[in-house]
């Protein structure tokens, strides 16, 4: 890892360890006995402990201390197969990224450890970044070909990493085409999120790589914001472009190991990022189709709408005016809801009535939203949940922001 990049990530760690002091009841009370010396005399003396406990005599003791942790840590997890579905954090409620508490160690000399090889996870700083709530995962039964074509979602940390470019773990999830699930892969400190494509499924384009017909990209861009919200939830995810395909698993790991420390750095800007650029979208043909807005209805005088790319024949006026009245009352809840576990916001657009009927993917919110640290977990919640809520009308929800997307 490059110098600047240890010096960003050990510059968050001193950030967290402010953060935890600050908000620490049990240690403001240890300190109050000093109450009655200077204050900056007795911040100078507890950095110095503290800056003894750094020093080369306990660093492998700190270190040993740092593994067990982890360990208890794996020991204790639930298993992952039987955890319930993320719920909706309520107003009320302060989620916490809890990470791993460092006691301090004992005075006594650590035996001799080796040091762990690099770009694995023992003694990574990387495990501080995650969520540490497993996704639900089934035994890996893929039996992976040198000529396999893979599809490629995102990266993460991987605190628990094996570093050896194979296949970790396997989702319950499905893949974006339905033909097989998503499984993980660690290459060093860095966790890939991809699945298999059946190639033969596909059209191939004048390279021989699968290639997507007009109704499938539509679909398949709808699927590929799916999943990445369903994978945020438990991970700060660097999101890469809908179809970024592969053939090979080498391929894809020299890809990798030839942008690490790029995709370190956007790791460690996605971890400060605070705002996240959301854009709804709908799509009217399939709206018109559903039964709540399909049925027959009495026909009221309107002003005549322009239709883009009309489909499927003519619709009445009534029906294009329910259509858009629905997803105009869609964007504004979806907003509201999103709005709960933001410090501000900013909406860019918001569809309106005369808005016009189209047979493609249409925007009907664009909208910023400032959101702290404590508070994103719960935003991802809500957005998997708004994606539930309405997943009868299939909306596509892109959420971005500055360092969270990456292209090979």
């Amino acid at each position: 890892m490059k110098q600047e990049t240890r010096k960003r990530l050990s510059q968050l760690i001193l950030e967290e360890l402010a953060e935890r002091i600050r908000h620490d009841d049990v240690l403001r009370e240890k300190l109050e006995p000093y109450t009655d010396l200077p204050v900056e005399k007795v911040a100078e003396t507890v950095l110095k402990h503290l800056d003894l406990l750094l020093t080369e005599e306990f660093s492998e003791t700190l270190h040993v201390d740092l593994k067990e942790t982890v360990e208890e840590e794996k020991e204790t997890l639930p298993v992952a197969d039987v955890q319930p579905e993320p719920s909706v954090t309520t107003p009320s409620e302060d989620p916490v990224v809890e990470d791993p508490i460092v006691e301090e160690p004992a005075p006594a000399p650590a035996p001799e450890q080796e040091p762990a090889p690099r770009g694995q996870a023992e003694g990574s700083i990387m495990k501080h970044f995650s969520m540490k709530e497993p996704y639900p995962i089934e035994p890996f039964n893929l039996q992976l070909k040198a000529d396999d074509w893979f599809y490629l979602y995102g990266l993460s940390y991987a605190p628990d990493s094996t570093g050896k470019g194979e296949p970790a773990k396997m989702l319950v999830q499905r893949g974006i085409d339905q033909s097989s699930n998503i499984f993980l892969v660690d290459s060093g400190d860095l966790r890939l999120y991809m699945s298999r494509l059946n190639a033969k499924d596909y059209t191939s384009d004048t390279s021989s790589r699968p290639a997507l017909a007009s109704h499938q990209d539509s679909r398949f861009r709808f699927e590929h914001e799916n999943i990445l919200n369903f994978l945020r939830i438990e991970e700060s995810l660097i999101v890469l472009p809908h179809w970024t395909i592969y053939q090979g698993l080498q391929e894809i790991l020299t890809k990798i190991e030839e942008k690490y420390v790029d995709l370190l750095k956007n790791l460690v800007e996605l971890h400060d990022a605070d705002e996240w650029e959301f854009e709804l979208f709908s799509f009217d043909h399939h709206i018109l189709q559903l039964p709540s807005i399909n049925a027959v209805s009495k026909s009221r005088a309107t002003p005549k709408r322009e239709v883009k790319h009309p489909v499927g024949g003519r619709k009445s006026d009534v029906m294009i005016d329910k259509v858009i009245f629905r997803e105009k009352s869609i964007a504004q809840d979806i907003h509201n809801q999103l709005l709960l576990n933001a410090s501000k916001a900013k909406v860019d657009y918001m569809i309106r009535l005369d808005t016009a009927f189209m047979d493609d993917w249409k925007t009907i919110l664009s909208a910023r939203y400032a959101v702290a640290k404590d508070k994103r977990k719960a935003f991802w919640q809500t957005v998997k949940a708004v994606q539930d809520q309405y997943g009868e009308y299939e909306l596509m929800m892109k959420i971005r922001t500055k360092a969270d997307h990456f292209t090979f």
